[in-house]
């Protein structure tokens, strides 16, 4: 089942069509459990709002919404920073492989550092938003911020900044 979209599907234009795709992440890598780690963009209700490719000074940007279920939430009822963190790991990854070429990030590179800034907590039942946007991507490291802001406010309840290294061809 696809994540579902903010808006009508056919009014996403083909980067954001493409953005999209991605978000549903790769299969499981046991097909026969059918588990991978996860923050289960369903019991979540991801949903995809809008993606640009960027151009000029504006950075290429995505955008999703959901919903603080208990299955994301510490004993506290508040959103799991370990939580936060996976979901900024796979949804700035994203943004990395919408923008990937062959040799460039083809398989979203990997995490070099992840830090994230919690300010503010996120109560189960909350409506969030997730924007992802790149700073700099270049041959062999990438930057992607993020921000996760209340929907009913728009106030930052976490900031987090995502680097990655690129290792297409790399040998182990």
């Amino acid at each position: 089942m696809p994540v579902p979209t903010t808006r009508a599907y056919n009014e996403l234009d083909e980067f954001e069509r493409h953005v999209h795709s991605l978000t549903e992440g790769p299969p499981p890598s046991d097909p026969d459990n059918n588990q991978t780690w996860d923050y289960s963009p369903h019991a979540c209700n991801l949903r995809f709002e809008s993606a640009t490719r960027g151009a000029g000074a504006a950075p290429a940007r995505c955008a999703y919404r959901f919903t603080t279920v208990p299955a994301l939430c510490n004993f506290a009822g508040n959103l799991h920073g370990g939580c936060a963190a996976t979901m900024v790991d796979c949804l700035t990854s994203v943004l990395i492989l919408a923008l990937s070429s062959p040799g460039r990030f083809a398989t979203a590179g990997t995490t070099r550092n992840l830090h994230l800034t919690y300010i503010r907590p996120v109560p189960v039942g909350t409506e969030m938003r997730i924007i992802c946007e790149m700073v700099n991507m270049g041959q062999r490291m990438a930057l992607v911020k993020a921000e996760l802001c209340r929907v009913e406010d728009g106030k930052v309840c976490v900031v987090a900044d995502h680097e990655k290294v690129n290792l297409d061809g790399a040998s182990m």
